[in-house]
């Protein structure tokens, strides 16, 4: 089984974002820091999607972030150090499971509901930066 659980907590100041906790479950885990590495870099890549990364196109529908000097994605500096929990498998769950990049999926909607949370509105697609959530709560008149 292949599960990924995040407890996300937005701050006031919006500066301090991401999960407290993540867990992978992967059964009984041969390569601890694999694991860890393949988990963390899931949740990289997932803020990036979610926070960062948007293509934009120039008039004539052309991309116009290029480059990565103008198409932004999370660096080091960007991933919020939380604690990992790979839970120790019990005697019934003793298989081995790869881990792939599947914790990635469970990001967005986390953020989403921790936007929601702190705010009341229902942010539905990434990326959620700050000038589009911004213009949702000037638009729900918050």
């Amino acid at each position: 089984m292949d599960l990924l659980a995040a407890a996300y907590q937005l701050e006031a100041d919006a500066t301090n974002y991401g999960p407290e906790y993540y867990a992978a479950d992967a059964g009984f885990v041969m390569n601890p820091m694999q694991c860890r590495g393949q988990v963390e870099g899931s949740l990289a890549q997932g803020i990036g999607w979610c926070l960062f990364e948007r293509m934009t196109f120039n008039e004539k529908g052309e991309l116009a972030n290029t480059t990565f000097r103008n198409y932004q994605i999370p660096t080091f500096a960007d991933i919020p150090a939380r604690r990992f929990i790979s839970p120790t498998p019990t005697t019934q769950s003793v298989n081995s499971a790869p881990r792939p990049e599947s914790p990635i999926n469970p990001v967005a909607p986390a953020l989403a509901n921790a936007l929601k949370d702190a705010t009341g509105i229902r942010f539905d697609s990434p990326p959620f930066s700050a000038d589009r959530i911004f213009s949702k709560l000037v638009e729900n008149k918050l």
